[in-house]
């Protein structure tokens, strides 16, 4: 007769190994690291990786977690594309940029204001006033939520049609904000469970969230979301 310990460790393994193999894709979400100057100005769309951000990066790539990764997407901008990199130099893998897992695009207009500049204090009031309107752009030169929206939802079918195994995708917090629920709630009309969930998440800088989904259910359940556990040991 097995121990009770013992039984109940075989029954966890036999589990764990239920899981890994009817569960194909393990999806990896991570915010990019710190930008320059992140705490105090609207960032441009070229701004690198702060001092910091580069600590934060490699303290993501030390802890090995993503050895098994066999395909890594980028978003265009620079903060992530510079986070990828040291991810995938680790690992081995080449980075694939993807405009369509960019960050929210804004108006040119606040791009390097600080962030207690009239016009950027003007910008952030509307957009909190506004913020129940998924449609809603403080100028013609940005994205609504909404379009995010539909972004990420024509990302989530790509990698349901096309990938297996595991995936990593260095982006920026709106995306994964919005990608997030469109995985685990589908992608049809906005309702407010999606809504509840958008304004539930919140990622640090290199925090990562894990999804898996099995293409045979076509269904994603949340592992984990916005681990930043690594970064205990990294100096400000």
């Amino acid at each position: 007769m097995i121990p009770a310990t013992a039984a109940a460790a075989k029954n966890i393994n036999t589990a764990t190994i239920r899981i890994r193999k009817s569960y194909i894709m393990k999806l990896f979400l991570i915010r990019h690291a710190e930008g320059d100057n992140f705490k105090t100005n609207w960032q441009f769309p070229n701004t690198p990786l702060s001092s910091h951000g580069v600590r934060q990066a490699n303290a993501l790539a030390a802890i090995k977690r993503f050895s098994a990764v066999n395909n890594i997407f980028s978003s265009n901008l620079a903060r992530a594309k510079q986070t990828a990199n040291i991810i995938a130099k680790d690992i081995g893998q080449v980075v694939e940029e993807r405009v369509d897992i960019k960050e929210r695009v804004q108006s040119s207009r606040i791009y390097g204001l600080i962030r207690t500049d009239l016009l950027s204090e003007t910008c952030l009031q509307a957009l909190q006033e506004n913020t129940n309107d998924w449609d809603y752009k403080w100028d013609g030169e940005e994205e609504s939520k909404n379009e995010v929206r539909s972004r990420a939802i024509s990302f989530k079918n790509y990698l349901e049609q096309s990938l297996d195994g595991s995936i990593l995708v260095v982006s920026h917090e709106n995306f994964l904000k919005q990608l997030i629920p469109v995985c685990i709630l589908g992608s049809g009309d906005l309702t407010k469970d999606s809504e509840k969930l958008y304004r539930s998440i919140n990622i640090e800088c290199t925090g990562v969230s894990l999804l898996i989904f099995n293409p045979t259910s076509k269904q994603w359940k949340i592992w984990y979301i916005n681990d930043y556990s690594h970064l205990d040991g990294v100096k400000p």
